[in-house]
């Protein structure tokens, strides 16, 4: 059945009257006569009799009201339903990195849900690599990653970049070329990307053994109790530096960056594109501490 016909025939059924049908749809009188009557015709029963200037619906017209109420109905409240989701509104699935969910997520969240509390918040601690797999499976809306990823139908924004430093423990490193470092230590990571591998290139070292740890933060501690070395972010050793709890090894400039990704198609959802606006805004203005000390 035609829905814009079902229509006419809703409103001139609540109103009984062809004039006011017409200048509720903003339709001419004849207009609203020819669908009432294709729709009669379709159904094969009329839907409305005359009594004189007055107007009824038949049993059949009465039948038909009741469903097109419940469908216009549905129809309405569909409509006020889809309005709420012009500004942030239902549920926003955020995954990360620990780190980033320690030191950056929550001086972005906490305004977010401030400015937004009709928003149902999730977030979700996973490694770079596993961040990027809930975003590709529509897991999650928003994902923050280390490093570039260039998967078709994600979007990323670059938030950062951070030097690559190769660190261990100063125990470790007394009287040690850095060869002799890897041999007797493993190297400790969480997966032998391009970016890692290209670092190792660059200083002539190859890794005897490799031990691979879900996420930086655990990697760090590794470290620190002097299980091996590990090539991480300036960022997230800054302050282990500074106390002289591990100590670089090697720095390399610029290699390391943190991007924001979303599916593409989540470009213009309103808790998506808000919450990007947001996180942009205050990424570069968020001082790391460690809380430790």
């Amino acid at each position: 059945m035609d829905l814009r016909n079902l229509k006419t025939f809703h409103i001139v059924s609540t109103h009984l009257n062809f004039t006011k049908a017409a200048e509720i749809l903003n339709y001419s009188q004849p207009t609203v006569s020819q669908q009432i009557k294709a729709l009669e015709d379709e159904i094969g029963h009329p839907l409305l009799n005359r009594v004189g200037k007055k107007m009824f619906l038949s049993e059949v017209g009465k039948l038909v009201k009741t469903y097109t109420d419940k469908l216009f109905g549905v129809l309405d409240e569909l409509e006020r339903d889809l309005k709420k989701f012009e500004e942030p509104y239902g549920t926003l699935t955020v995954a990360s990195p620990g780190f980033y969910c320690e030191h950056y997520l929550p001086h972005i969240i906490a305004p977010f849900i401030k400015l937004y509390p009709q928003v149902n918040f999730k977030l979700l601690s996973y490694n770079s690599k596993e961040t990027l797999e809930l975003i590709s499976s529509n897991k999650a809306d928003i994902g923050f990653i280390a490093g570039k990823q260039n998967r078709s139908g994600i979007r990323e924004v670059l938030m950062s970049e951070e030097d690559l430093v190769l660190v261990a423990h100063p125990v470790m490193l007394k009287g040690k070329t850095k060869q002799e470092l890897f041999n007797e230590y493993p190297f400790i990571t969480y997966g032998m990307d391009e970016i890692i591998t290209g670092c190792l290139r660059e200083i002539h070292c190859t890794p005897k053994t490799i031990m691979k740890f879900g996420n930086e933060e655990a990697i760090k501690k590794a470290v620190m109790r002097q299980a091996g070395v590990a090539l991480l972010s300036d960022l997230i050793i800054k302050e282990e530096v500074s106390r002289g709890s591990l100590q670089v090894i090697c720095r390399f400039p610029k290699r390391l960056a943190t991007y924001l990704i979303h599916p593409q198609n989540l470009q213009d959802f309103a808790n998506v594109r808000t919450f990007i606006e947001l996180a942009t805004e205050w990424w570069g203005t968020i001082e790391v501490k460690d809380e430790t000390l």
